[in-house]
């Protein structure tokens, strides 16, 4: 038989964070950068798609620190992760998550050029083919990670997403403030080359 009692339940609030007009001033992009995996395997592609869409909408004050690794985690088939081709002690293995470090790499392209303060940042093992040398950010499980800062006097918003041709782009949208003639290059410059001991090696990894 159906009841007629009422039960009341507790509810909490949450005030959305900043002002509609706060966050309608953020409309500069400070900084962009995209890559291709339009050559990656299939899982490989799930992986930068599942990742970037992880990373999409982050928000942070004057202030704050993101950490990459933990917002991805975990590196499972129930977290929307495939196998893909990734670097592991110097080799490429097929393992859950293997091509996210694309994706930590082309947000650190973006926060270069916005000029946002990087906390940490390690190097692959092995060169990667979609940036220059020193330009790649990598994520692994048990150590290496992207984080960074919001350096800013302003709130700065971060958009990723990948298009139908399999390139996938990070914008970081802010209040310029810097000078009009201001121009933000990076060089990249090889002072030393290691090679490896097999022939057996896989491109587009990592």
């Amino acid at each position: 038989r159906a009841s007629s009692d009422t039960v009341l339940l507790p509810v909490r609030e949450t005030a959305p964070r900043g002002t509609q007009e706060e966050l309608s001033s953020l409309t500069d992009v400070l900084g962009t950068f995209s890559t291709s995996f339009a050559k990656s395997d299939e899982g490989r592609k799930q992986n930068v798609i599942n990742a970037t869409h992880f990373l999409n909408g982050i928000l942070l004050y004057p202030g704050e620190e993101f950490v990459v690794r933990e917002n991805l985690m975990p590196f499972t088939p129930e977290n929307g992760y495939a196998l893909g081709g990734g670097y592991e002690n110097g080799m490429v293995v097929q393992t859950y998550g293997g091509g996210i470090c694309q994706v930590s790499t082309t947000l650190y392209g973006a926060l270069r050029y916005a000029e946002v303060g990087i906390v940490t940042r390690a190097a692959h093992s092995m060169t990667v083919s979609y940036v220059q040398p020193s330009e790649d950010a990598a994520i692994s499980e048990g150590g290496k990670d992207l984080q960074f800062r919001n350096n800013k006097d302003y709130p700065i918003y971060i958009e990723g997403y990948c298009t139908e041709n399999k390139r996938v782009t990070f914008n970081i949208y802010g209040v310029e403030t810097r000078p009009s003639n201001r121009k933000v290059e990076y060089e990249s410059e090889v002072i030393s080359e290691t090679v490896p001991e097999t022939d057996n090696l896989v491109p587009d990894s990592g």
